[in-house]
């Protein structure tokens, strides 16, 4: 089922003129379910099948990129993070050097192997100001995740795996 919940998310993001946004945002939070049972291999597992069905089905492969080198396994490393790490500090450093260390090499993919120019990239602000926006982007991600986490445990659990 979460497999086709992220399938069905990532095709929409690729195709729908708007909600990507939220979209990419869904895709990511399905492989949770199984984070919160402490089934980080199947949720690895299920990572890696949604991105290669995609891969299959959705027209457009760039639409895959932020799933593939981030949102999708973000939820993983972060509750694998918050299992083992108690610190809510350093928990949080540590995660919003794990987006960054991504997106750079994200990044790096698309300008040395997908051959993506980045200086005709016009930025209405300048670089400098575009980094601390996407630390405020990547600490926003984080907060919602974490309150799709909270609403999962509370409210939805009970009905994915009945509890006896």
């Amino acid at each position: 089922m979460c497999i086709a919940l992220t399938v069905l998310c990532l095709y929409a993001a690729s195709v729908l003129p708007t909600m990507r946004i939220a979209c990419y945002f869904l895709s990511s939070v399905f492989v949770y379910v199984l984070c919160a049972e402490q089934a980080y291999m199947t949720a690895l597992l299920i990572f890696a099948a949604s991105g290669g069905i995609c891969f299959l089905l959705v027209p457009d492969k760039t639409a895959l990129l932020p799933y593939v080198f981030l949102l999708g396994h973000f939820g993983i490393f972060r509750s694998f993070l918050s299992a083992h790490l108690k610190d809510p500090v350093a928990s949080l450093l540590v995660r919003l050097l794990y987006c960054n260390l991504f997106f750079a090499l994200a990044l790096l993919l698309a300008v040395f192997v997908l051959r993506f120019d980045i200086t005709q990239l016009e930025l209405p602000l300048p670089l400098w100001a575009v980094v601390p926006i996407l630390q405020a982007v990547f600490l926003a991600f984080d907060l919602l995740y974490a309150a799709a986490e909270k609403y999962y445990v509370t409210h939805l659990r009970n009905f994915v795996i009945p509890r006896r």
